[in-house]
């Protein structure tokens, strides 16, 4: 053990009361250090040179001092800890994701450090130096847009993740997701399948959202009959974007007014109900809507929403488990199968939903 140069000989055994009272003081004292040392030594570990911080480290292991915690991880090179890093927390579909990320971490002693970017790039790079910081043992993410160059970096330096969402091009860390292209498949089927044929798709920029088009454009390539799909970009996907979409809608005259519109999200989708009813719409009678994702609040909507169930939860789940060694993300293949739930926001059809 390195002793500090301050002292002579032996340090005096410190009794348990006094083990449990150690203090920052007491440790850097020990160690010949300032207080300053110490506190960077458990928080930001790469301002220290290596020969101080075993100096800190085996002054607080002395002292029993109550800050072992964080010794032991940085003995151990990580904590009990995962991240998770979300693009937009207001988005109920990431609180699922989360709840079932937590489950899963605590059956398992680990805990979730939850963080949102709010759709900011630059938010989200801070966040990852932060999870950096707290030398997390493996990170979930579900970022803005790629996968930020920061947590490339963090991976290469041995800290795992776990992307819920879709990699863009070859890759070699782990990325799970539902089948977007095949949930849009099924919302615009099953519109085609109720007699619709004016189709609207209204999203926003993401890859998931980028998927659903595609599907739903492949269902309508597919249908002999003439339909179309017209396609409306949002910059965010929100109920009140929902909303001042729909008020855009109808201004329209009824020649070019839409008889079905897949939504990118639930919550576009509610504001988009809520809009085209204030406005004099009957939803179904005159429109049929279906959301994607199937949150809690799809169900209690004024008019009960047609979505595309997401296995968020199971989702979020799986990423700890991956993370944890549990299992692979060969492991996760057809675990994650879109489901179309019709409600009221569609009309009934009977027999196949698909054309």
């Amino acid at each position: 053990m390195v002793r500090s140069p301050i002292t002579s000989g032996p340090a005096p055994k410190q009794s348990k009361a006094a083990a449990s009272a150690a203090t920052v003081g007491d440790v850097a004292a020990l160690a010949g250090v300032s207080r300053a040392t110490v506190s960077y030594t458990f928080t930001q570990p790469d301002r220290v040179s290596p020969e101080l911080r075993e100096r800190v480290l085996a002054a607080a292991d002395e002292l029993g001092y109550v800050g072992n915690d964080a010794a032991r991880r940085l003995r151990v090179g990580h904590s009990l800890a995962l991240g998770l890093l979300v693009s937009n927390m207001s988005n109920p579909v990431y609180a699922e994701i989360a709840a079932g990320a937590e489950a899963a971490a605590a059956a398992h002693g680990r805990f979730i450090l939850v963080v949102n970017s709010d759709e900011s790039s630059a938010r989200e790079r801070a966040y990852v130096k932060f999870f950096e910081s707290q030398q997390v043992s493996g990170i979930i993410a579900a970022p803005v847009g790629d996968v930020p160059a920061e947590l490339l970096g963090l991976r290469e330096r041995g800290t795992p993740f776990v992307l819920v969402g879709v990699a863009p091009g070859p890759h070699s860390y782990p990325a799970i997701s539902g089948d977007n292209e095949q949930g849009g498949y099924l919302a615009a089927s099953h519109l085609i399948a109720q007699g619709r044929r004016r189709l609207v798709f209204v999203g926003g920029p993401h890859p998931h959202v980028d998927l659903r088009l595609a599907g739903a454009q492949r269902a309508v390539a597919e249908f002999p009959a003439p339909a179309s799909l017209e396609i409306i970009r949002v910059q965010v996907q929100t109920a009140k974007t929902g909303e001042a979409v729909a008020r855009t809608l109808l201004r329209r005259p009824a020649s070019s007014f839409p008889d079905g519109i897949v939504a990118g999200n639930d919550l576009l989708a509610l504001g988009l109900l809520h809009g085209l009813i204030v406005g004099g719409i009957q939803v179904p009678a005159d429109l049929s809507l279906v959301g994607y994702d199937d949150i809690e609040f799809a169900d209690f909507a004024i008019v009960p929403l047609t979505t595309i169930r997401h296995p968020s939860a199971t989702l979020g789940a799986s990423a700890v488990r991956i993370l944890l060694g549990i299992e692979s993300e060969q492991d996760t293949k057809g675990r994650f199968e879109p489901e179309l739930v019709v409600r009221a926001t569609s009309l009934p059809v009977s027999g196949s939903d698909h054309p």
